[in-house]
């Protein structure tokens, strides 16, 4: 009886660690942020009261009501905090913590708990940043607050040059943060993210090659930025498989296994030749999903899945073609 209770209950304890497997999660995080115009001392520190702030949902540039009011060049320009607090996921330990934002207009300083993450000046570029040691763990919270500038005449700190496409004409000031912000959480032996400013990674490229039009196939390739921050170095299968715009698998192939070092960064790479493919096209916009999947001792601990369409484009005799017509 004993011998049958031990076994039921390492089975129940097996059953209980598998349910729980870590999976990459990416969070939108545009809820439950607040703003205010003006420069604020100490507006980045989590205790500084901002309980009459303005509540907003991003994307929300902060002078956007002006849009139809105003001519752009005289939209207004100002410094603007956004601050926004939040608890991590329960169980979330010893993992990977990378905010991801799609753009802040102009400049702006990002700070989490009060310590400062990094500058992004760019205006446009998507950007993101590793807070992975500085984000505090469930039940604690956690506060991210950015400084951001929107003046016209902004010069960036690090080159001392203003913004070459700032222009009054035809480049509407919406200063703040007027796009998504999301984020990101995956295991120690990573994907990266496409975001080569602040993070300096290109995350995954799939791109079609020796495209047959009449034969409807191609050679699908998936090439993968992976990085072990683990202690040890590991040994990584990488798989690829492409659904059809119904969910239904209709390829998979892998790369060789590949030994990725401690701290190393390194590209992954597969291929195969691909059948009855729908190549996107005006009118059809035809999208697969790959999944570029990391296997460690046959477990998966990365999965990362990329919508895209293919196609075949070609400039020649003074013409654009796609898909072996001229458009």
């Amino acid at each position: 009886m004993k011998k049958a209770l031990l076994f039921f209950a390492i089975i129940l304890i097996n059953s209980t660690l598998f349910s729980q497997e870590f999976k990459r999660e990416k969070y939108n995080f545009n809820a439950d942020w607040k703003l205010k115009t003006g420069d604020f001392e100490n507006a980045e520190w989590p205790v500084f009261d901002d309980a009459a702030w303005r509540k907003v949902t991003l994307p929300h540039a902060y002078n956007q009501e002006e849009a139809f009011e105003k001519d752009i060049d005289h939209h207004s320009t100002s410094i603007v905090w956004y601050r926004k607090k939040f608890k991590l996921p329960k169980g979330i330990k010893d993992k990977k913590i990378f905010l991801e934002f799609d753009g802040m207009r102009q400049g702006g300083v990002v700070y989490v708990n009060g310590q400062k993450v990094g500058l992004h000046e760019n205006g446009v570029m998507a950007f993101g940043f590793d807070i992975s040691k500085i984000v505090k763990p469930f039940p604690e919270e956690n506060t991210v607050a950015l400084r951001i500038d929107n003046d016209w005449k902004y010069r960036q700190v690090e080159t001392n040059a203003t913004y070459q496409w700032n222009n009054v004409n035809f480049n509407a000031n919406y200063g703040g943060i007027p796009k998504n912000v999301f984020l990101h959480i995956t295991d120690k032996l990573y994907q990266t993210l496409p975001l080569y400013s602040k993070l300096k990674t290109t995350g995954v490229y799939i791109y079609p090659s020796n495209i047959d039009i009449k034969a409807e196939t191609a050679t699908i390739n998936a090439e993968t930025e992976i990085r072990n921050e683990y202690g040890s170095a590991k040994t990584v299968e990488y798989n690829v498989v492409i659904e059809d715009l119904d969910g239904k698998k209709i390829a998979s192939f892998s790369g060789e296994k590949t030994t990725i070092l401690h701290n190393e960064t390194k590209i992954i790479k597969a291929n195969n030749l691909v059948k009855g493919l729908h190549f996107w096209s005006w009118g059809y916009g035809y999208l697969y999903t790959v999944k570029t999947i990391l296997k460690v001792d046959g477990k998966i601990i990365d999965e990362v899945s990329t919508k895209t369409g293919f196609r075949k484009t070609e400039f020649k005799n003074g013409e654009i073609w796609l898909n072996d017509r001229v458009i």
